[in-house]
């Protein structure tokens, strides 16, 4: 996750701006706190999904039924990151035009 940050700053330095990565990860199977917590920062990012390989287990958020600290489920969390991404995607798209 740490490197999907500087890799994404990077190639917008370059000149490269609808850049992301796949929340959650991709190799390997995901907690509910990691899927989670990939959900909130890829709601920053100018291009970001919910993906993995075939041979890991699903990870779409509905399946995170998890209470985090007794008080809110983890699919909460990834839905409130989701409508903060659509809340965003307005302005990445207006800067992505000015570019073109």
């Amino acid at each position: 996750m740490g490197y999907s940050i500087t890799g994404i700053m990077s190639h917008n330095i370059m000149g490269i701006p609808f850049v992301g990565a796949d929340v959650c990860g991709f190799n390997g199977n995901t907690t509910s706190e990691l899927c989670a917590r990939w959900h909130m920062v890829g709601s920053f990012y100018p291009f970001s999904r919910n993906h993995n390989t075939l041979e890991a287990i699903s990870q779409e958020p509905y399946l995170f039924t998890d209470v985090y600290e007794n008080y809110i489920q983890y699919s909460d969390i990834m839905r409130m990151a989701i409508q903060n991404k659509y809340n965003l995607i307005k302005y990445y798209y207006t800067e992505l035009s000015l570019l073109s």
